[in-house]
């Protein structure tokens, strides 16, 4: 508030001074100009007056010259009353503009104020009188509102970590202190002990990349180091390194590779986006159901990569919500998985840091497609044009 007053003060006396300084100027000018003017009017200057040739003869002694000072002085006295008069209205004029501009000031500080101590719910009106301060008001409000959902996240993280970590570590403690405690002798047990121990660990690694990878897309560290590369080769790559994995859950992963060009790309991005995509399906599909990784040349002549599997689908009312960070539509599952529901929010980021589009449709019952959908400008040679 102190800092509000002092600035209405502060235009208040520049407005004053500036004033000041424009009335001594006229009024001297003005006073000037009216001297030398009734001079040359009394010599002739701008002819005879009235016929009267004595008023050119001595203009220093006619009888005008003692009414010109009296007039003179009953002028400068009025300009000085009538310029006051226009200064003290001008004041008022501006103090009334400044305090229209230092109320909204005021509220914009004390919007300050409220945000600094964590009051995200703040909302300041955009009725401000001033479409400037109407804009400002906006930005503020949408300021608060993003602060506001970058606490929410950050508490959910935090939430998420503590809940999620406990699982991992206690399993990892009880079976490490049963084990250093000769609990656990038999070999059946030994195994099932150091599996179980082993899963955890690959959990916290699941958990660590995530959070590793959602801190360099939101610090802006991730630089995609682009080259020319056969899609179709990576895409196998990837598929024969999940393959394992699917047939352990008793989960079909197949292929089906039709793109045949090459395209201008970030590899480990595309890599990490894919991988993500494949690692959620696979864990989503029950044994005995199938996984579908396909490429093919779309309608626009981009590259579209599509992840399909016959799982049991995303319910409607969460299929709003999958590229929320967090957002978990099944719990017991993703517990298991050892994930943090991440894995769409940064596919989909990593796959827009090029240009790409992610789009993913599902029907309960049937399964979830995804699509990832990269530019024609991305692709370097059409193999499949010059081969027809």
């Amino acid at each position: 508030m102190k800092r509000t007053s002092s600035f209405r003060t502060r235009l208040i006396l520049s407005y004053g001074a500036l004033l000041i300084l424009v009335m001594v100027l006229s009024i001297s000018i003005a006073d000037a100009f009216f001297i030398r003017a009734f001079k040359t009017f009394l010599s002739g200057g701008y002819g005879s007056p009235f016929g009267i040739k004595s008023m050119i003869i001595e203009p220093e002694s006619y009888l005008l010259t003692t009414t010109y000072l009296k007039f003179h002085d009953m002028m400068r006295l009025s300009v000085w009353i009538g310029g006051c008069a226009v200064m003290l209205i001008a004041l008022g004029v501006a103090g009334w503009f400044t305090r229209r501009f230092s109320q909204p000031i005021s509220g914009f500080a004390s919007f300050a104020d409220r945000i600094g101590h964590g009051d995200y719910d703040a909302q300041i009106s955009d009725d401000q009188g001033l479409r400037e301060f109407a804009e400002l008001s906006d930005s503020l409000n949408h300021m608060a509102h993003e602060l506001k959902c970058r606490d929410e996240v950050e508490q959910e993280l935090f939430s998420n970590l503590s809940h999620e970590l406990r699982t991992p570590v206690t399993v990892i403690k009880g079976y490490m202190e049963a084990l250093d405690g000769g609990l656990i002798s038999n070999p059946q047990e030994l195994h099932a002990a150091t599996e179980a121990i082993s899963q955890e660990t690959a959990n916290l690694e699941v958990m660590i990349n995530e959070l590793r990878q959602l801190a360099q897309i939101d610090n802006n560290a991730v630089m995609p180091e682009e080259s020319d590369f056969d899609v179709d080769a990576v895409l196998g790559y990837i598929w024969r390194r999940f393959a394992p994995i699917a047939a352990a859950r008793g989960v079909l992963l197949s292929h089906q590779l039709d793109a045949h060009v090459k395209v201008h790309l970030d590899r480990q991005l595309l890599d990490r986006a894919v991988a993500n995509l494949l690692s959620n399906a696979i864990t989503a599909t029950p044994s005995g159901n199938s996984v579908t990784l396909s490429s093919r040349i779309d309608a626009s002549r981009g590259v579209s990569i599509v992840v399909e599997d016959t799982g049991s689908g995303i319910p409607k009312e969460d299929l709003a919500h999958v590229f929320d960070r967090f957002f978990r539509g099944d719990r017991s599952r993703n517990r298991r998985s050892g994930g943090l529901g991440l894995g769409l929010p940064i596919a989909r980021d990593l796959v827009e840091i090029e240009a790409g589009h992610l789009d993913i449709r599902s029907t309960v019952g049937v399964g979830t497609r995804v699509t990832v959908s990269y530019p024609r400008s991305v692709v370097v040679r059409d193999e499949a044009l010059q081969v027809s």
